[in-house]
């Protein structure tokens, strides 16, 4: 099962640290970690963006092919992959959405949904093992 926070990041730090997000890894862990949390916290409302669940919803429906379910009281989505009948959860909190899947393919359409909503987005599995910028397959890109 697969598990991810996925945090929005304002565009000046996705653009700042896209070459080496290791230094924000550093800082959501230590979050995670310290007793003192207040000063981390402040940190990470500074550098991240507030994530509107209209705006998520919207962008999902436009960008993700699937069914999408929604609970708004718990600002929660649940997307299925129609062909295979395998649910995704994802849950949204104010600076992070909290992404729960077992299916690897179904996790990475989500990622490409997200990046079409958003290039500014990192996702980092709970145990900050693995992590990677958002961002759309080349053949999807738009361009003016």
């Amino acid at each position: 099962m697969a598990r991810y926070w996925i945090y929005l990041f304002r565009d000046e730090v996705a653009d700042g640290y896209y070459q080496r997000p290791e230094k924000i890894i550093e800082l959501l862990q230590e979050y995670q970690t310290a007793s003192l949390k207040s000063i981390c916290h402040k940190q990470i409302q500074f550098i991240t963006e507030r994530i509107s669940f209209s705006r998520l919803e919207l962008g999902m429906k436009q960008h993700f092919s699937g069914q999408i379910e929604k609970n708004v009281e718990r600002n929660m989505l649940v997307l299925k992959d129609e062909k295979t009948s395998e649910e995704a959860l994802i849950i949204a909190q104010q600076r992070r959405l909290f992404l729960i899947s077992d299916s690897q393919p179904l996790t990475n359409r989500i990622f490409q949904a997200l990046a079409m909503i958003s290039s500014s987005f990192l996702a980092v599995d709970i145990h900050f093992h693995h992590y990677q910028w958002l961002t759309m397959a080349t053949e999807e890109r738009k361009f003016a």
